[in-house]
C-alpha cells in the first residue's frame, strides 16, 4: 500500500511503495492535495505492478484493486463497498460464481427432498425452514447462505425454543429446536457440497439442554373406552381411535387408510416408489378393528382426511376432556403427556406387557431402530412378571 510524504523543496505530496519485484519505488502525485494524491498514489502502484510484471493481475481485476485501494485511503471503503466489490471479483473469477440466499437454498433443498422422504419427514423438514428464517430475520434470511455464521444458528435455535405456539401461550420445546438444528444440518451440508458455503457452520453447534421436554405416556384400557364410548365421539374418530390404538399406525398413515389397504385381514401400507429405506408394513387386524373396518367402502376417513392437523390435534383434546382424559399425567415423579400419538405408545405397551419380543414389536411399528422403539414401550406388567419368576431367597 503506497505511502504519502513531503521533499523539504516541494509543496507535492510524493507517494512510496514496492512493485512487484520488492522494489521500493517514489513517484511525485504532481499536487498538493492530499486527497487527490492518495488516490493518484494507488494509480502509480498499479501500473508500475502491471509494467514491471506484464500486468500480474488481469485489468479488470487491477481496476477493482485500485477502487478498493483508492476508497479505503480515502475512508469512504465501507463493509457493504468491499462486499459488492468483492462479489465482482468472484463474478470476473467464475463467471458462473452463484449468490444463493439462506431462503433460496432452504427452499430449494426441502423441494429437493420431498420425492425422498417420508409426508411425515418433509412436514419436518418444511417445518424446520419456516422456523428457522422466522427466528433468523430476513437480513440473515437474504444473505448468502456461506456467510451464515455458528453464532447465528445458536441464537436461532434460543430464539426457537422460545416461540409460543400458533394461538397459545406454550412455549417450544427444546427438542423441536434440535429437531430443527438436525435438519439444518444436512441442509447446510447440502450447501458446502455445491459449492455455496465453505463450511457447514451447524455441524459443531450443540443441542439445547432437552430438560423442559415431557415425555409421552400412553392411555389405559379403560380411557380408551370412554372416549369411544362418549356419545358425541363421530363414527370416523371411534374408527380412528380404535385403530389407532391396536394397528400403532400415524396418524398420518391411519387418514389414508382405503380399502386397498385390506388384505385378507392384513392392513398393508406400502412405500411410494420414490420413497427410500422405508418398509412395507403389514399388520393383522384384531376382531375389533376388522369389524370397524367391514363393509366399508373406499377411504375410511373421508372427512378427517382432509381436516388440517392441529385442528385434528384440537378436536383429539376435546375428545379427552368429555371422556375425563386427562391430557398430563405423572409417572414416577415425571410429568408426561398424552395426545393422538399416544395411541402408538399404547400400541406398543400393551404388546410389551403381553410379553410379545422386542424384535417382533418393532416389525409391527416400523420403528427404523431399537432405541426408538423403546422409547415407545412402557413396561408396566411385564416388568412385575419378569420380577415374580426370581426364586424365594
Amino acid at each position: 500500500m503506497a505511502t504519502l510524504y513531503k521533499k523539504p523543496n516541494s509543496p507535492n505530496w510524493f507517494a512510496q511503495f514496492f512493485d512487484a519485484d520488492g522494489n521500493r519505488i517514489s513517484r511525485s502525485t504532481g499536487t498538493s492535495k492530499k486527497r487527490d494524491a492518495e488516490q493518484i498514489a494507488a494509480s502509480l502502484e498499479v501500473k508500475e505492478r502491471e509494467r514491471k510484471k506484464g500486468s500480474s493481475l488481469p485489468k479488470a481485476f487491477a481496476a477493482i484493486v485500485e477502487t478498493a485501494a483508492r476508497e479505503a485511503h480515502a475512508g469512504e471503503l465501507t463493509l457493504a463497498r468491499a462486499d459488492e466489490l468483492i462479489r465482482r471479483l468472484h463474478a470476473l473469477a467464475n463467471p458462473t460464481f452463484r449468490v444463493i440466499s439462506l431462503e433460496d437454498h432452504l427452499s430449494g433443498w426441502v423441494n429437493s427432498q420431498l420425492p425422498h422422504v417420508s409426508d411425515k419427514t418433509a412436514s419436518i423438514y418444511s417445518d424446520m425452514k419456516r422456523r428457522i428464517l422466522a427466528a433468523m430475520g430476513q437480513r440473515i434470511a437474504r444473505a448468502p447462505v456461506g456467510e451464515l455464521t455458528k453464532q447465528e444458528v445458536e441464537k436461532a435455535l434460543v430464539k426457537i425454543k422460545n416461540t409460543h405456539v400458533k394461538k397459545t401461550n406454550r412455549p417450544l420445546t427444546a427438542a423441536t429446536a434440535n429437531m430443527d438444528l438436525r435438519a439444518l444440518r444436512r441442509a447446510l451440508q447440502a450447501a458446502v457440497e455445491e459449492g455455496l458455503a465453505k463450511a457447514n457452520v451447524a455441524a459443531t453447534v450443540r443441542p439445547l439442554p432437552e430438560d423442559d421436554s415431557s415425555e409421552r405416556a400412553p392411555f389405559t384400557e379403560m380411557e380408551i373406552r370412554n372416549m369411544l364410548d362418549h356419545p358425541e365421539t363421530s363414527q370416523e374418530w371411534r374408527g380412528l381411535i380404535l385403530l389407532g390404538a391396536h394397528t400403532g399406525l400415524r396418524l398420518g398413515d391411519l387418514l389414508r387408510l382405503g380399502n386397498s389397504n385390506l388384505e385378507e385381514g392384513y392392513v398393508v401400507i406400502r412405500p411410494e416408489k420414490t420413497k427410500r429405506g422405508r418398509k412395507t408394513l403389514s399388520i393383522p387386524l384384531t376382531p375389533s378393528a376388522l369389524a370397524w373396518v367391514t363393509g366399508r367402502e373406499g377411504a375410511y376417513f373421508p372427512t378427517l382426511k382432509h381436516v388440517k392437523v392441529g385442528t385434528l390435534s384440537t378436536t383429539f383434546r376435546r375428545i379427552m376432556e368429555r371422556a375425563g382424559v386427562t391430557r398430563e399425567i405423572v409417572e414416577a415423579g415425571d410429568l408426561k403427556r398424552r395426545s393422538f400419538h399416544s395411541l402408538r405408545h399404547t400400541f406398543t405397551s400393551w404388546l410389551a406387557n403381553a410379553d410379545v419380543q422386542a424384535d417382533v414389536r418393532q416389525r409391527l411399528t416400523g420403528h427404523t431402530s431399537a432405541g426408538i422403539h423403546a422409547k415407545y414401550t412402557h413396561h408396566d406388567e411385564a416388568l412385575d412378571r419378569a420380577v415374580e419368576k426370581l426364586p424365594e431367597l
